[in-house]
């Protein structure tokens, strides 16, 4: 199983990256941040080494680094998001092109590839 998680360097994303492997230590992941405020690889350090761990800095709204990295990948579990209200106030624009547009971009992206699943758990 590969599975391509975005926004894995966050806190709920790289503590689920950390119990997959551990859990499933055959599956393969591909974490893809673009390592924002809350993104941070530290939460990632006891994982950068393993085989089946890959970290690839980018934004899921870049419509062409997503339709090369979902190439073979069975699963996209979307953890990538702006968050906290008062930042959503302060700048609307960059909410709504991640947790919208963003989106849209990983849909699509399923929509035209043979990915099975597509998992959403952000805002």
């Amino acid at each position: 199983m590969k599975l391509l998680v975005t926004g894995g360097a966050g806190f709920i994303g790289s503590n689920f990256i950390r119990y997959i492997l551990g859990r499933y230590p055959e599956y393969k992941i591909i974490n893809l941040d673009k390592l924002t405020y809350c993104g941070n690889l530290e939460n990632l350090r006891d994982v950068q080494n393993n085989t089946n761990y890959k970290f690839i800095k980018g934004d899921i709204c870049d419509s062409k680094i997503v339709q090369v990295i979902i190439k073979d990948c069975d699963v996209i579990i979307n953890f990538a998001a702006s968050t906290h209200v008062d930042r959503s106030i302060l700048n609307s624009t960059d909410f709504v092109k991640t947790n919208f547009y963003g989106v849209f971009i990983l849909l699509e992206a399923v929509r035209k590839s043979k990915i099975s699943r597509f998992i959403q758990i952000s805002t």
